[in-house]
């Protein structure tokens, strides 16, 4: 293989690995502040409140999303697309 191949193939593994790192990074900013108001939960009303469970029902849905996103890593754009717009986390608005 040329060293031109060789270097556009690099390059557009380069890209795909960044396209996946942006939706990761996007899904990981979603997680944080989830993650810390479950933290920041008064404990003695933990256990019967509603907003609290849907809380932890939140935070098991965007760790599923970045499983899901992980299992892409080196994708096609394509791929990541259809991730993308599958993703109720990155919808437009969400």
């Amino acid at each position: 293989m040329s060293n031109l191949k060789m270097a556009h193939r690099d390059e557009d593994a380069a890209m795909q690995n960044r396209r996946w790192q942006e939706l990761r990074d996007r899904l990981q900013a979603v997680k944080r502040p989830i993650f810390q108001e479950l933290r920041d939960y008064p404990s003695q009303v933990a256990g019967c409140d509603l907003h609290f469970k849907a809380l932890i029902e939140k935070r098991d849905a965007i760790c599923r999303e970045l499983d899901r996103l992980d299992a892409l890593e080196g994708a096609q754009d394509d791929q990541l697309d259809a991730f993308a717009a599958s993703s109720a986390f990155l919808a437009k608005g969400a």
